[in-house]
């Protein structure tokens, strides 16, 4: 006798796995700085003038997740190179200029499916970014030196810090998704000593704090 074939039943997405993709985006921040003393003036307590940074980044992630009924537990890695920068006048005669080149992030992914294939997460964890600070000032500045030009120095840091974030990824095939992804960055306080080569003796000691936001979009390969 003739049999009825089964009814086809499309397989279940699922986000259980690894996976490795890359992202673009911009960030934006802030660098707070404080003088903390200048030589030949001892202690001080001046701080300067905020200074507003952009710019743009690109890079890479790698993490797993894991999917038990309609919620998804997640770790992921992420690197970055960067180009976010800005320059602002400072105390009296200095210019600040920030620029940080590289950003790397491990955090902790908790989000919900729906719509079938459409995840909803936050995250939070830990970050660091490479950042270089630099002050120039008339050779003939505050320090009282002679002649004309600018004389400048710099202090590379890399700060760590605590990330907050949200975002929403779209599985488009079945193995490829796509996100959309907003970071906040918060890193400690960090001190640096400028000595400026061009003027003897001069340098100053600053503390400073870096504040980051970041949006993002990329895709993924679920293996």
């Amino acid at each position: 006798m003739a049999t009825k074939a089964p009814a086809y039943v499309a397989p279940v997405w699922s986000w259980t796995g690894f996976y490795i993709g890359g992202h673009v985006g911009a960030g934006w921040g802030t660098t707070e700085s404080t003088i903390t003393s200048i030589t030949g003036l001892g202690p001080t307590n001046f701080a300067l003038e905020q200074n507003n940074r952009s710019g743009v980044l690109g890079g890479g992630q790698i993490g797993y997740n894991f999917q038990s009924g309609w919620a998804v537990f997640g770790i992921q890695a992420d690197i970055a190179g960067m180009d976010v920068k800005g320059t602002a006048p400072c105390f009296i005669e200095l210019t600040c200029t920030s620029k940080s080149d590289w950003l790397a992030t491990v955090s902790g992914r908790f989000g919900g499916v729906v719509a079938d294939k459409t995840l909803i997460y936050a995250k939070g964890g830990a970050a660091w970014m490479n950042t270089t600070h630099t002050v120039a000032i008339p050779a003939a500045g505050i320090f009282g030196a002679p002649g004309a030009g600018t004389a400048s120095a710099s202090a590379e840091n890399t700060d760590f810090g605590w990330l907050l974030g949200f975002g929403a990824e779209y599985a488009f095939s079945p193995n490829w998704t796509a996100f959309i992804e907003y970071d906040y960055m918060q890193f400690d306080t960090k001190s640096a000593t400028l000595n400026f080569v061009a003027i003897p003796g001069a340098a100053l000691n600053v503390d400073y704090k870096d504040k980051l936001s970041i949006a993002k979009i990329g895709v993924n390969y679920k293996f």
